[in-house]
């Protein structure tokens, strides 16, 4: 064996993004962010469990999967709920006999100057940004932890680093992601579960466009700051998601990858 042999041995690289045969949860999969990593996820050789309340947006999610020749299941539950997420998560260890990745990308977002920001809306998006990622860690992690193995990938923002007007909660809960990822990263970094997260700025979704129809206030102000001037499309974060799940990022936890359209630095004069 050659030294070239010792440093990266034959065939190292064929198997780095493998994924084929490993069960992924992804929350909020129904459509946008979420249902564009199942499907990718689909494509690869795994069997997605698509969590979502939308029990028509899943169906067609799954249908999609399995005419590519993957395989996926549908599962209704509330993810900010411990009790059905716990169950949900024995559940399938029974059925599958593991669970080897975790995205959770279940979100919401509401646009209101932060004096008038409702009370209602503010609960209602920490209850679903951060407690609905929070509690599929604990559960699905736990299974994980068992297991010895496992990747979470839970769903940031640009708003994880930067502020923008009229997103308060959703900025308070974003933050919260990328700091929950950090800590748990930290507590299970020896027992063999990884956790990431991606941080996409606008990205073409119905998150996004509900979101646009009530003001363009946010929208304008990340646009006028994107190095590049689009927004992003779901599939564009398969790669990221696909690399954060396999092998090939073995070295890699408690990162946030933020996605190539993000925001330049503020100048002096700006927030």
């Amino acid at each position: 064996m050659t030294d070239d042999d010792t440093l990266v041995p034959p065939g190292y690289v064929d198997n780095l993004f493998d994924l084929a045969g490993r069960v992924a949860i992804v929350t909020g999969a129904a459509s946008g962010l979420g249902a564009a990593i199942a499907t990718g996820f689909g494509q690869l050789g795994v069997h997605v469990v698509i969590i979502d309340i939308d029990t028509a947006g899943a169906q067609r999610v799954c249908r999609t999967i399995n005419a590519s020749g993957g395989t996926g299941e549908i599962l209704t539950l509330n993810v900010s709920d411990k009790k059905q997420c716990d169950s949900a998560a024995k559940d399938l260890q029974h059925r599958l006999g593991h669970i080897d990745i975790l995205v959770n990308s279940a979100g919401s977002a509401h646009r209101s100057p932060a004096e008038d920001f409702p009370e209602a809306q503010f609960d209602r998006i920490i209850e679903l940004n951060l407690k609905g990622t929070y509690i599929p860690c604990q559960s699905f992690g736990s299974v994980m932890l068992e297991q010895g193995r496992g990747n979470i990938i839970n769903m940031g923002s640009i708003g994880s680093y930067v502020a923008y007007p009229w997103a308060s909660a959703y900025l308070a809960s974003k933050g919260g992601v990328l700091q929950l990822t950090r800590a748990l990263a930290l507590e299970w970094r020896d027992r063999g579960v990884r956790v990431n997260a991606i941080g996409p700025t606008l990205m073409e979704s119905p998150l996004t466009t509900n979101a646009r129809h009530s003001t363009s206030v946010t929208s304008d102000f990340i646009e006028q700051r994107m190095i590049r001037k689009r927004s992003g499309l779901p599939r564009e974060l398969i790669g990221a998601a696909v690399f954060l799940a396999s092998d090939a990022s073995q070295l890699v936890t408690g990162h946030m990858s933020v996605s190539y359209t993000h925001l330049t630095l503020p100048t002096n004069r700006e927030v």
